[in-house]
């Protein structure tokens, strides 16, 4: 875990304008969580609208007053304090859905497999999907000024 200065609040930042839709993120997301290459266990996913020739990352802004924080009726959902990292405990998680529909950039995703809600962590202060996306930047990670 990548440790951060007291007072430097760092977040996801995303630039859809610069997505090239080559889904790299999702992949690197599903491996680093799962051991395994595939979109569906991505903590993102990358929105394409063909016609339009756009491509949008779609994926947990850690909001600071986080709406799924509290719709989640099993308290699985909790923020860091000073508006931090946004975590959902799997093992608290009862898999009614609600977070996923309080979530205002539809970035909490469910695995119908083990029937309970999971979202992206930031891995752990040094979300790899930034990593991939160094030539588009469309993810940035960074201080919030």
């Amino acid at each position: 875990m990548v440790e951060e200065p007291m007072g430097n609040l760092k977040k996801l930042l995303v630039h859809p304008e610069s997505c090239t839709g080559c889904k790299s993120c999702m992949l690197i997301c599903s491996f680093v969580h799962t051991d395994s290459f595939g979109y569906k266990r991505a903590r993102l996913h990358v929105m394409k609208r063909e016609e339009r020739a756009e491509s949008t990352p779609v994926i947990c802004r850690h909001c600071e007053d986080a709406p799924c924080i509290g719709a989640c009726p099993e308290s699985a959902i909790s923020s860091e304090p000073g508006g931090g990292r946004v975590q959902l405990n799997e093992d608290l998680c009862s898999g009614c859905r609600v977070c996923l529909a309080a979530c205002p950039y539809d970035a909490i995703f469910f695995d119908e497999e083990r029937g309970v809600a999971f979202k992206c962590d930031l891995c752990g202060g040094d979300p790899e999907c930034v990593k991939v996306c160094m030539l588009p930047q469309a993810l940035q990670y960074g201080e919030v000024t």
